[in-house]
């Protein structure tokens, strides 16, 4: 088959949608199929006749420039047995805008195929009219293990260590927990770090703050932890809590997470707020080793995530 993306490939740190391609696109090809990021020839300037699938990945223009407008043109006008795949990773919730939602809905007049990355954000679209929702799948994220994975045997710090990591700055990632921790549990015996872009609002005082970070050097980062704390509010699915996981951490997140506690319950513990946190802290952080063990390391592998889409791919043919 020949396989159109919408979005590229980014070795580097960038989100979770990104790295998602990334490995998709390499699965791909390691089953024998083409994949392009064009929908016309960039010599000849003509239209590729022969894209079996569209992929999209998100239904703007982006990085690339093409949209579903694009997607629809190509089907009506050079191909109409092409078949159209959406990846559903966003909504208005997450960042607390107001046009996502009616972007993503009216995608689905005109798609084959809708994937949701998380229960919680099948649910929510369903709520809003989202065509044939209920008929849509559920495939989770997952991490590239290679780059994300536990030490056998850890050495044991002065410090518990606390992390988070995000490539998005909004407040909606849980900056008012992460100032909280800075001000009230970095201490003697707890110590938190900060990974990748943040909010112009967050000014911690007692927090490192290290810049962003990709693949083997984030992973790296990551495994000298040994607590990952999200506060990011109705997240589709995410990857940060992901890689932190699978790292050897478990996970303390917050109630209004969306999509996120449905990877996590197993391993982690939810906080309903401030003073929650403190003793959901204290809970992981007196059982590590109990929790440590409860990581199901196989599904957080973007291997298991990639062959899921490779299955649905196929069922549409």
């Amino acid at each position: 088959m020949k396989i159109f993306f919408n979005r590229i490939t980014r070795k580097e740190a960038y989100g979770g949608g990104s790295h998602f391609v990334t490995a998709m696109t390499d699965y791909l090809k390691e089953k024998g199929h083409e994949v392009v990021f064009h929908m016309t020839n960039q010599n000849t300037k003509q239209a590729i006749e022969d894209i079996d699938l569209i992929f999209l990945i998100d239904p703007r223009s982006g990085d690339i420039g093409y949209s579903i407008n694009h997607a629809i043109a190509y089907k009506n006008q050079v191909n109409p047995k092409v078949k159209i795949l959406h990846r559903v990773n966003e909504c208005d919730a997450r960042k607390n805008t107001d046009f996502m939602d009616n972007i993503l809905i009216e995608t689905s007049r005109f798609t084959d195929k809708t994937v949701f990355i998380s229960t919680w954000l099948k649910e929510y679209f369903i709520e809003k009219g989202f065509k044939n929702a209920k008929n849509a799948s559920v495939i989770y994220n997952g991490c590239n293990i290679a780059h994300f994975y536990p030490i056998k045997e850890k050495q044991k710090n002065d410090k518990i260590r606390i992390v988070t990591h995000h490539w998005s700055d909004n407040w909606m990632k849980g900056f008012d927990l992460y100032k909280f921790i800075d001000q009230e549990i970095v201490n003697d015996r707890f110590e938190f770090t900060y990974v990748g872009r943040y909010c112009k609002d967050y000014k911690p005082k007692n927090t490192k703050i290290i810049s962003p970070l990709w693949g083997p050097h984030l992973g790296k980062e990551l495994r000298k932890h040994d607590i990952y704390v999200t506060a990011s509010r109705f997240e589709p699915c995410g990857m940060h809590h992901i890689e932190g996981a699978a790292s050897g951490m478990p996970v303390i997140y917050y109630k209004d997470c969306g999509g996120i506690n449905e990877l996590c319950n197993n391993h982690g513990e939810m906080y309903k707020d401030l003073d929650d946190f403190k003793s959901k802290l204290e809970k992981i952080a007196n059982d590590l080793a109990s929790y440590q063990k409860k990581i199901d390391h196989d599904q957080l592998d973007i291997k298991n995530c990639c062959e899921k889409f490779y299955q649905e791919i196929l069922g549409m043919f």
